[in-house]
């Protein structure tokens, strides 16, 4: 009768306890992918800066100038720990921000990749 109790103890431990773990392992890879984006951005202003206010026009110049230089991002650069590509705008001069589809822990909003706020939970 008491290792039914313990088990059932147990059990209901594991209810509460499994949850929250996988809630904060999301939360940390949103919190690294807000992160990066923020680490791009200020790369990119960097780089606008030492070309005299040039920023990229297109994505594909974004990828070669930035994150492919090894002067700004020796090695590699961050990457989405979810695997999903960051996409520049022109039209803003940043990193947008993106869905982590499927994962179950919400969006990075334009506000949070620029380093504030708390995420958005998805539905």
């Amino acid at each position: 009768m008491e290792l039914l109790l313990v088990v059932i103890i147990l059990g209901l431990l594991a209810i509460v306890a499994i949850p929250r773990l996988a809630s904060t392992a999301g939360d940390s890879k949103a919190n690294t992918c807000r992160q990066n984006i923020a680490i791009i951005n200020s790369q990119i202003e960097l780089w606008a800066a030492q070309n005299g206010c040039r920023y990229p026009q297109t994505h594909d110049e974004f990828v070669e100038n930035i994150l492919k230089n090894q002067d700004i991002f020796p090695g590699k650069a961050p990457t989405c720990p979810y695997g999903e590509a960051y996409k520049y705008d022109p039209a803003k001069t940043r990193v947008v921000p993106h869905n982590h589809n499927g994962s179950g822990t919400g969006n990075v909003t334009s506000e949070q990749a620029d380093g504030g706020g708390a995420e958005s939970a998805e539905p």
